[in-house]
C-alpha cells in the first residue's frame, strides 16, 4: 500500500493550496521541495485582489502594500496616472507570502520534506519519487515545481508549452523614495514586439523588473538598469538580481496523464496580458485537489483535472491573450494615438481594475465589444 495519497512536488501557491486542500480532505499528503522555506522567489509579487478570495485564511500578515494607482508610461513618455478608487492589487514578498500557504497546509495535516530534489520518478499502479538518500510512494503526483518542471518532464508531461522571460531586482531605497512609491504600481510599455517594465513598492524594497519574448533575454539586464537610472533610483543598493521563466500554455498541450498532473507555472498557467500566474497557480491548486480526491475515491486517473482546466481556466488565459494582443497591437502600429486614447479612454482601465479586483472576467470584458476580439483571434490563428 503506497505510504501517501498524494506527494506534491513543489511548495509555492500551487503546491502548498493543493496539499492544504487535499489534507483538509483527509488525504495523506507529503510536500517535497529542493529548498529549504523561507526562501526568495524571483518574482514580481504583486497578486490580484482577486486571489485572496481563494483562501480561507487572510494575507494581512504577508501584504507589504496595496495598490489603488497605475502610473504608465511608454519608455517614460506619454505617462499618465489611472486611480482606481480602491486596491486592485497586493504586493507581497514571495518568500514571506509562500511560507504562509506552507505553514497552512501543514497545519492542514500535509507532511513537508525540504532539500528534497527530485531525481527520478516512476509510474506503474502508484508512483515513487526518489532523491538522494530518499524515496516515497504514493498513489498521485501533483507536478507544482515551477516553469521548468524536471519532475513534470519525467512523467511526460508539459512539452512545448511557450514561454518568455523575465529579470527583477530588488532594490534598498531610502524612505523617502519608498514613500513617493506607496499604493503606486508603475508599467513602463513600449517594447518591441511586446513587454513591459514594471515597478513595485514593497514595505523596504521596491521589485523593479521587465518580461520580454524569450528571444530578448540577453537585452533584460540592461534594459531594466536603464530603466532604474530612467527613474532616478540608480544609487540604490540592489539587494537581490535574477532572472526566470514564464510559460503559457495556449492549446491543449497534455497536463494530466494516469496518475500525474501539473498545476501552476508547470502547467504553463499565467496570464499573457500581465503575465501574472499566481492566482490562477493557486486555482489549479483547488483544481488539482479536487480532482485526485475524486480519483481516490473512485480508483481512477486524473484526465479529469485537464478538463477542468481546460473548461474553468483555459477560457479565462485565452482571453487573456486576445487582450493582450489588441493592446500590444495597438501600440505598435499606433504609439502615440494609442497611448492617448488609453489615458483618456475610461473602459480599457475600468475593465482591468475590475477583471484584477474579481468583479469580472477578461472573457465578460472581451464580450462587449465582440468586433475588435474577433479580428485579434483571426490573427492570432494565422500566425
Amino acid at each position: 500500500m503506497p505510504e501517501f495519497d498524494a506527494i506534491v512536488v513543489g511548495a509555492g501557491p500551487a503546491g502548498s493550496t493543493a496539499a492544504r486542500e487535499l489534507a483538509a480532505g483527509g488525504a495523506r499528503v507529503l510536500v517535497v521541495d529542493k529548498e529549504t522555506f523561507p526562501r526568495y522567489k524571483a518574482c514580481g509579487g504583486g497578486i490580484p485582489l482577486r486571489t485572496e478570495r481563494l483562501f480561507p485564511f487572510p494575507l494581512d500578515p504577508v501584504i507589504e502594500d496595496s495598490v489603488h494607482l497605475l502610473d504608465v508610461a511608454c519608455r517614460g513618455q506619454s505617462r499618465f496616472v489611472k486611480d482606481s478608487g480602491a486596491p486592485f492589487a497586493h504586493m507581497v514578498m514571495r518568500d514571506r507570502f509562500d511560507a504562509l500557504l506552507l505553514e497552512q497546509a501543514k497545519t492542514a495535516g500535509a507532511a513537508f520534506r525540504a532539500e528534497t530534489t527530485v531525481r527520478s520518478v516512476e509510474i506503474g499502479d502508484d508512483v515513487t519519487v526518489r532523491s538522494p538518500g530518499f524515496e516515497a510512494t504514493a498513489s498521485y503526483l501533483v507536478c507544482a515545481d515551477g516553469a521548468h518542471s524536471p519532475v513534470g518532464r519525467m512523467a511526460g508531461l508539459g512539452e512545448n508549452i511557450a514561454e518568455c522571460a523575465a529579470w527583477e531586482v530588488e532594490l534598498r531605497a531610502p524612505a523617502a523614495q519608498l514613500a513617493r512609491y506607496h499604493a503606486t504600481s508603475l508599467i513602463d510599455v513600449g517594447y518591441h514586439p511586446w513587454g513591459y517594465a514594471w515597478l513595485f513598492p514593497k514595505a523596504s524594497v521596491l521589485s523593479i523588473g521587465i518580461v520580454l519574448p524569450r528571444e530578448q533575454a540577453g537585452t533584460m539586464k540592461e534594459r531594466v538598469n536603464g530603466y532604474v537610472a530612467r527613474l532616478g533610483l540608480g544609487s540604490a543598493e540592489v539587494d537581490i538580481a535574477r532572472g526566470h521563466k514564464i510559460r503559457f500554455r495556449r492549446a491543449n498541450e497534455p497536463i494530466a496523464r494516469g496518475r500525474v498532473l501539473l498545476a501552476g507555472d508547470a502547467a504553463g498557467l499565467a496570464d499573457e496580458f500581465t503575465e501574472e500566474g499566481i492566482f490562477y497557480a493557486v486555482e489549479s491548486g483547488r483544481i488539482a485537489a479536487r480532482n485526485v480526491l475524486r480519483a481516490l475515491g473512485a480508483g481512477a486517473g486524473l484526465e479529469s483535472y485537464e478538463r477542468d482546466i481546460n473548461h474553468e481556466v483555459m477560457p479565462e488565459l485565452r482571453a487573456a491573450r486576445l487582450v493582450g494582443h489588441m493592446f500590444y497591437g495597438m501600440l505598435r502600429h499606433a504609439e502615440r494615438p494609442w497611448m492617448f486614447a488609453s489615458a483618456h479612454a475610461p473602459f480599457l482601465w475600468d475593465a482591468f481594475f475590475a477583471v484584477q479586483r474579481g468583479e469580472s472576467t477578461y472573457a465578460r470584458e472581451l464580450a462587449r465589444v465582440p468586433v475588435l476580439p474577433g479580428l485579434a483571434a483571426r490573427q492570432l490563428a494565422r500566425r
